[in-house]
């Protein structure tokens, strides 16, 4: 609220909060002002909240019971490398014993390991003396990101989203969906223009944007670039 406060609605905030008062059904997150306003998250590539969960269930403990080391060493895996069905007991303590015992021996610089034992998938490597001390496991994020646009559009216009605004956008009020993301503006807007290359569907009239690692807000009024809403 704070943007828009400073961006031509000054003493703009929260009125109600319709989904926490509506005991019926399913309802917006919140009125303010002329706003009406639900909030959602948009998944930056397919599957992302179970990865995470996977990634950080696989790696948190192993990152704990392993010694800091005298230098830096970050293990990157394929984003995509944890899946469910693995032993992951057996992939861990085979990680566990390499990290151990066969690290230690490696000279400074950057490695790629296709094929460990007992690892199924490839890691990338760099181990830096006059680095931090501590053990860093990451994931490389997949280049290509050609489903966003249209797990946006269905996501965005599906039934149980869209169906919430109707009444509001009738009453006179300017829909709103709120999008939490952690994607840079720009590729966010891309992402946008990609999934509503005609405009907006004719129920929303705004999409705002909230990057989950900063405090700007993106807004984007009905994409007027590319035409009026759908009908």
């Amino acid at each position: 609220m704070a943007y828009l406060r400073e961006n031509g609605y000054p003493g703009l905030c929260i009125d109600r909060r319709p989904e926490k008062e509506n005991r019926q059904s399913k309802d917006i997150d919140a009125i303010a002002g002329p706003f009406a306003i639900e909030h959602t998250l948009i998944s930056t590539y397919q599957n992302q909240k179970a990865q995470n969960d996977w990634f950080t269930k696989a790696m948190a403990k192993l990152e704990s019971e392993l010694p800091i080391p005298p230098y830096e060493l970050v293990i990157c895996s394929d984003y995509d490398a944890v899946k469910k069905g693995q032993d992951w007991p057996k992939i861990l303590n085979a990680l566990k014993n390499w990290i151990t015992q066969e690290v230690p021996q490696l000279a400074d610089g950057e490695y790629y390991f296709d094929s460990l034992p007992r690892i199924p998938f490839p890691l990338r490597v760099e181990k830096s003396s006059d680095g931090t001390p501590g053990i860093y496991f990451m994931r490389r994020l997949p280049e290509n990101n050609d489903s966003l646009p249209s797990r946006m559009f269905e996501h965005l216009t599906s039934r149980k989203k869209i169906q919430k605004l109707i009444p509001y956008k009738a009453d006179g009020y300017t829909t709103v969906f709120l999008i939490e993301g952690n994607l840079t503006r720009n590729k966010m807007f891309h992402a946008i223009r990609l999934a509503f290359p005609d405009g907006l569907h004719h129920d929303l009239d705004e999409i705002w944007y909230v990057p989950t690692w900063g405090n700007h807000i993106g807004k984007f009024i009905n994409l007027p670039k590319w035409g009026a809403n759908k009908k």
